[in-house]
């Protein structure tokens, strides 16, 4: 557990967030004239890459080791069922930057159409969290992954770093080969994520204030390639696999939904659990992944240090959040690219003025909300180019008015109050009492105590998706 300097916190009002709308760069700039309650605050974000909700303060695996996010957990507001609009990079971070839902940008799978709106999203005039902020007289700081890939231009300041593809292909081109190359890292060697954690602690010394600084750290996305040290604390004899792995998971799963889980990691071939179990991977592969968690957790927790040895901890907001989830066996599944728990929650922890230190929010929220909660967090007013609203001062009533909708590949799934309910392409569903059932091990479709319930969602998710019957 790290040592810092208290967190001091004033007041602050939540805002919300405006209607959709056309907005240029000189319009959100002339916004930022109407006035903030509480002035102006520098913003820290952490993002993090494949980060299911696998973190110490949310309990959801004994092997977990991460004391310095657990220690930002504990001077910050945490929002304990955070999901992710988009299941996989490109889509959740298209929706999280640009601040608007997937069927705005285009991008909801990694298909070539997807691709193509991301290009089109970065070249259509609509602005990102950082350039609203620059608008407005912050000066924007970017070092790591943050968009899905590195737009230079959209930051006043932006740090060189290698990106996903070449740290993935620098040792292997096969992308299958990577998935399953756990190694470690030579001592010689420097982790990228550490080049990510000197650059901060370089820059933090003296920034140009106020400041947005938006810090990419990119494992657990394999490859899973740590230091020695990081493995050594997640010894394989005692490594647990996910559980409980529900019998016949598949069983009661909708055919699309069979379609996802059972997809191979490269196009033909053994399905990715056949794989992983065929090659007796399993253990080696949790292992791994936890690893690559405790090796982030100690860069997020040398960049907590440095603000906090720095002059700007009292004045600075801090968000961490992850871009989406990540299957380990559960489902018969490994990676990301579901609709259900373990690919779509994240953890989301907001240290700020106005949220209590300690406190939780346990209804859904979703991750198409933080940008107008990262502009509220720095004393900025709301953006009307925006979708979400600020997540400062949520009650339960405003989440059960705005429930956390996930996309993927024209499929839809909708988390509302304990419940979650997937409406597939071509019709299939799924609903899950996550209290009562959080491994989503019972499909309760087709049971007529729970007809009502399902209907009930059905209209939500059609009404916040455009969807017809």
């Amino acid at each position: 557990m790290l040592n810092r300097r208290t967190f001091i916190g004033g007041a602050a009002a939540a805002t919300a967030a405006g209607s959709l709308g056309g907005v240029t760069l000189g319009q959100a700039g002339q916004a930022s004239a109407q006035g903030r309650r509480g002035g102006r605050r520098n913003v820290l974000m952490l993002y993090i890459d494949d980060l299911r909700d696998w973190v110490g303060y949310l309990d959801s695996h004994p092997g977990v080791k991460t004391p310095n996010i657990d220690a930002l957990r504990a001077e910050s507001f945490s929002f304990d069922n955070a999901y992710c609009s988009v299941p996989t990079c490109i889509g959740s971070r298209a929706s999280m930057m640009w601040g608007v839902s997937p069927q705005t940008t285009g991008v909801e799978s990694t298909g070539v159409g997807s691709f193509q709106s991301y290009r089109s999203l970065q070249n259509s005039g609509r602005l990102t969290i950082p350039e609203v902020l620059g608008s407005r007289g912050w000066v924007t700081y970017n070092r790591g992954k943050v968009f899905h890939d590195a737009l230079p231009d959209r930051w006043t300041v932006a740090g060189n770093y290698r990106e996903l593809p070449e740290i993935a292909n620098r040792s292997n081109p096969s992308f299958q080969k990577t998935f399953f190359e756990v190694g470690v890292m030579p001592p010689s060697e420097v982790h990228e994520d550490q080049r990510t954690a000197n650059w901060f602690s370089r820059h933090i010394a003296n920034p140009r204030l106020p400041f947005f600084m938006a810090v990419g750290l990119y494992q657990p996305h394999v490859p899973w390639r740590v230091p020695q040290w990081a493995f050594d604390q997640h010894p394989i004899s005692s490594v647990e696999l996910p559980q409980p792995n529900c019998p016949n998971d598949l069983a009661d799963v909708p055919r699309m939904g069979r379609v996802l889980a059972q997809r191979p990691i490269l196009f033909g071939g053994r399905t990715q659990h056949e794989q992983v179990t065929r090659q007796r991977a399993q253990r080696r592969l949790v292992q791994a992944y936890l690893a690559a968690i405790t090796h982030t957790d100690a860069m997020v927790g040398q960049i907590m240090d440095s603000l906090a040895s720095s002059p700007h901890n009292d004045n600075t907001s801090v968000v961490l959040v992850s871009d989406h989830g990540y299957h380990l066996g559960e489902k018969l599944h490994w990676r990301k690219s579901t609709l259900w728990n373990q690919a779509t929650r994240v953890p989301l922890l907001v240290r700020a003025p106005g949220l209590k230190a300690g406190g939780r929010f346990a209804k859904p929220v979703s991750l198409v909300d933080v940008a107008p909660t990262i502009l509220d967090v720095a004393g900025s007013n709301t953006f009307a180019g925006f979708e979400g609203e600020s997540l400062v001062g949520i009650t339960r009533q405003e989440a059960d008015a705005r429930p956390a909708i996930m996309h993927w590949e024209g499929n839809h799934s909708i988390r509302w109050r304990n419940w979650r309910y997937t409406l597939y392409a071509g019709g299939g569903r799924e609903l899950y009492d996550l209290t009562a059932d959080p491994s989503e091990c019972n499909n309760l479709i087709g049971r007529p105590r729970f007809t009502r319930t399902a209907r009930t969602l059905d209209r939500k998710l059609r009404r916040f998706t455009n969807q017809t019957r």
